[in-house]
């Protein structure tokens, strides 16, 4: 692999740029060039930086070459590069000049052999031009002048300062040639219309409808020419980002306004409304423009488009628009801000609105959103605002109804029961019996209030009146919620079946759903059932669950309750190392975010549990190791997936659904759980997405095929395991420090005996370093010394985050974690 152009030595980059002096008239032999595939270049490849031609990095090489030569004149070239310079032109034999003239007419332009001097070569001839002394003194300055290109060009390389400049300079010379093609000019500024993809016969259309002659042909030499880049079967076209402004620039101002009206249109049929409004602004069209994309902003936040949109909005100006329309888009970015999670500007955006408000609702709007951006900063900064909403609110306006819910919990988190009492009874009142979703939620923060008051009847009576009404609406996704809130409430009850119960049927419906964010949720909340129950290695189980979805899915605050609840039970469980771990991963996770409720909890935790006393400084040496927890043994589902990779090499989520009889969604968990283990890996993309065993993971899936079976096995007979510990405890000592071996284990198997055996003893190792992989073998051979029969010897860690099985179950030989 060749050394990047920015930290290779002078000497080389010198030499690169000599040699490409001396290549200067073959654009061929320049893109071959390192220089021609450096950063170098990069802002000269105005038709097409991402997949550029040969020819194109040989002519900008070439270009930038100019320029650096360019620059060794002391003062403007009167003759430039294709004009005929005179012999009478005193700047050839002024001293200033000479490494100008010498690197202009040997390479960029070289002199033509019949006007050499007789007997004579470019050395002689440019000595006699010049008026230099000698040909020492010619090569001096020539070795100078390549010097100083090469500084000027390793200068451009590392700081870029020139390359506005250095594209202007290649956009003048792609423009040249078009000088002699007016008809195809002329289509290339109806192109600069567009501002990405485009259809092929839109840009036909706007042709004829502006009467251009001669529209095929010149199509087809823009095409050529890579002035338009075709593709999709030609029927898509793109103009380079770098050369459209240039051109839009020097066409008319009016009609290309009209231009842009045309592409609007285009888009609008083609109900693109986020390009439409785009070129509307192009067009200057900027209350079409805003009433486009009002009109059509929940679809694009439906649609994941949020970004698009606040930067689609952030393009208008006050004195654009209308106030009411202002106001409509300082609400809309106020809302968006707020979904970016940037509180700063959607306060901003509300201040704007505010001053553009014409009535006491349009206030009590931007008072509400005002009042939810303080919830979690300074509650009593949101319920001044949300009183000042309630007092601009019409009592028959909508939104009267969702502030008094929001105000209510407030007075839920500060525990003033009365006041949120009376607004939940107000907003139920309030509420249209259609309104099924509203009315849901008021119940669901009704059963919240007496829940906290251990009223526990009432509050299960609101949430399964908010169940009942969101299984009537058929929004599956609040049903799921509810489902997991009622779980919740039951377990505050301490009634754990019927907590798990409701779970269940919420991890059930999330499945089905792919709704991944409240399936983690679920897993926990279900997780905390068990634990509280004292099933912890089923509580271990959900909060592992949940914290793999969480990672897959970058839902922090649920992987950082996840890493503090796993922390908790495997320290209850003596599995103090990676209780440990999970503590310091979370605790570092929840500074990092600025979680302080957690921050406070994980500092809780380590202060009450004895295992935890020691996390800042075992949990530091862990993390050099991955983080490879326990997890529960494999499901039905991936054990058939590892059978089918391991039978035909390959497997993909339609081959698992069609074996295990299985959905889509569930396949494609199922797999995504395999490569988070360390089974699988991922290859391919899209439809093409299919799965392999991992490399390390043929040995590790002898493992897993045997996990049911030692579920259900005997341990290994004690008198076997007396007699192993008696053949190593003379050597404990020396194993301990020189391998670092905190603790032996044998795997438990079924029919294991002390007679001599036919398989090799199968043992684990836990270590308080990592070994290297030849101390790993050492320590192996020796095992099968002192106990005189074949060792399969496997890090501790690896095989139980593999198997599935926990310490408890192994036969220790020395020590225990």
């Amino acid at each position: 692999m060749s050394t990047p152009l920015p930290t290779i030595a002078q000497s080389e980059f010198t030499q690169l740029v000599n040699s490409a002096l001396k290549n200067y008239q073959s654009t061929l032999a320049l893109a071959r060039s390192p220089l021609a595939d450096s950063a170098l270049v990069t802002p000269l490849l105005v038709l097409d930086d991402v997949s550029p031609t040969a020819d194109e990095r040989g002519h900008a090489l070439r270009l930038i070459l100019q320029w650096a030569v360019a620059r060794l004149a002391p003062a403007p070239v009167a003759y430039p590069l294709g004009v005929f310079r005179p012999y009478d032109d005193p700047t050839w034999r002024d001293p200033l000049w000479w490494r100008y003239n010498i690197l202009r007419h040997r390479y960029l332009e070289p002199l033509h052999p019949d006007d050499f001097l007789e007997g004579g070569r470019f050395t002689e001839t440019l000595v006699a031009l010049t008026g230099i002394p000698s040909s020492d003194t010619f090569f001096d300055e020539r070795n100078r002048a390549i010097r100083e290109v090469v500084q000027r060009l390793q200068q451009q390389l590392t700081e870029g300062t020139a390359t506005a400049e250095l594209q202007q300079l290649a956009l003048e010379e792609m423009m040249r040639p078009l000088r002699t093609q007016p008809h195809a000019h002329a289509l290339l500024g109806v192109a600069a219309s567009f501002d990405d993809v485009f259809p092929r016969a839109w840009l036909l259309q706007m042709a004829e409808r502006e009467q251009l002659v001669n529209v095929s042909q010149s199509l087809d030499y823009l095409t050529t020419q890579r002035y338009l880049l075709a593709g999709d079967g030609a029927q898509s076209l793109w103009l380079s980002p770098r050369l459209r402004p240039y051109i839009y620039a020097r066409e008319n101002s009016a009609k290309m306004r009209r231009r842009q009206l045309w592409v609007a249109d285009h888009y609008i049929a083609d109900q693109d409304p986020l390009s439409a409004a785009h070129h509307l602004q192009q067009a200057e069209e900027w209350e079409r423009a805003a009433q486009l994309l009002l009109a059509h902003a929940e679809d694009l936040i439906n649609e994941l488009q949020v970004e698009e949109l606040h930067e689609a909005l952030s393009h208008f100006r006050h004195e654009q628009l209308a106030d009411a329309r202002w106001y409509a888009i300082q609400l809309l970015i106020s809302d968006l801000e707020r979904r970016r999670g940037k509180h700063e500007a959607a306060l901003a955006a509300c201040r704007r609105a505010l001053r553009a408000a014409s009535s006491s609702q349009q206030q009590a709007q931007v008072y509400w959103r005002m009042g939810k951006l303080y919830e979690k900063r300074n509650q009593l900064h949101a319920l001044g605002y949300y009183q000042q909403a309630v007092d601009n609110f019409d009592q028959q306006d909508a939104g009267l109804v969702e502030l008094l819910k929001d105000r209510a919990w407030i007075y839920l988190f500060r525990c003033e029961w009365a006041k949120a009492e009376q607004d939940l009874t107000l907003a139920l009142h309030l509420a249209p019996a259609a309104a099924e979703e509203a009315r849901a939620d008021i119940l669901d923060a009704l059963a919240h209030l007496h829940l906290e008051q251990n009223h526990y009847a009432p509050a299960i009576g609101y949430a399964r009146q908010s169940l009942l009404l969101r299984e009537a609406a058929g929004d599956l996704v609040q049903v799921a919620k509810s489902l997991n809130n009622l779980g919740n409430f039951y377990n505050r009850m301490g009634e754990a079946t019927q907590a798990i119960a409701a779970h269940d049927e919420a991890i059930r419906l999330c499945e089905r759903l792919n709704n991944q964010e409240i399936l983690a949720e679920t897993l926990l909340n279900q997780g905390v059932v068990y634990h509280l129950a004292g099933e912890l290695q089923a509580a271990v189980g959900n909060y592992q669950k949940s914290l793999a979805i969480s990672q897959a899915n970058g839902l922090l605050l649920a992987e950082v309750k996840a890493h503090s609840n796993l922390a908790e039970a495997l320290a209850q469980l003596n599995q103090s190392t990676y209780a440990q771990r999970h503590w310091q991963l979370g605790y570092e996770l929840s500074c990092e975010a600025g979680f302080q409720d957690q921050i406070s909890y994980f500092q809780a935790l380590q202060t009450q549990l004895p295992a935890l006393h020691a996390t800042t400084d075992v949990a530091a040496n862990a993390m050099a190791a991955p983080l490879t927890l326990a997890p529960p043994a494999l499901t039905h589902d991936e054990r058939a997936a590892l059978e089918i990779v391991e039978r035909t090499g390959q497997v993909t989520p339609k081959l698992l659904m069609e074996h295990a009889h299985i959905s889509k969604a569930t396949a494609t968990r199922r797999l995504a759980d395999l490569v988070a283990s360390g089974f699988l890996q991922k290859q391919g993309k899209g439809r093409g997405t299919y799965y392999t065993l991992k490399a390390l993971a043929g040995p590790l899936r002898k493992e897993a095929r045997a996990t049911d079976a030692m579920h259900a096995a005997q341990a290994t007979d004690p008198a076997t395991g007396a007699q192993l510990r008696a053949q190593l405890q003379p050597h404990t000592h020396q194993l301990v420090e020189q391998y670092a071996l905190t603790a032996l284990a044998v795997i438990p198997t079924a029919g294991a005996a002390a007679g001599p055996p036919t398989a090799p003893l199968r043992l684990v190792a836990l270590f308080q370093q990592p070994p290297s992989l030849l101390q790993f073998f050492v320590l192996e051979e020796q095992l099968c010394t002192l106990l005189g029969r074949e060792i399969d010897l496997t890090p501790l860690e690896l095989w139980q985050a593999k198997v599935g099985v926990f310490t408890t179950e192994l036969l220790w030989l020395i020590g225990k974690p």
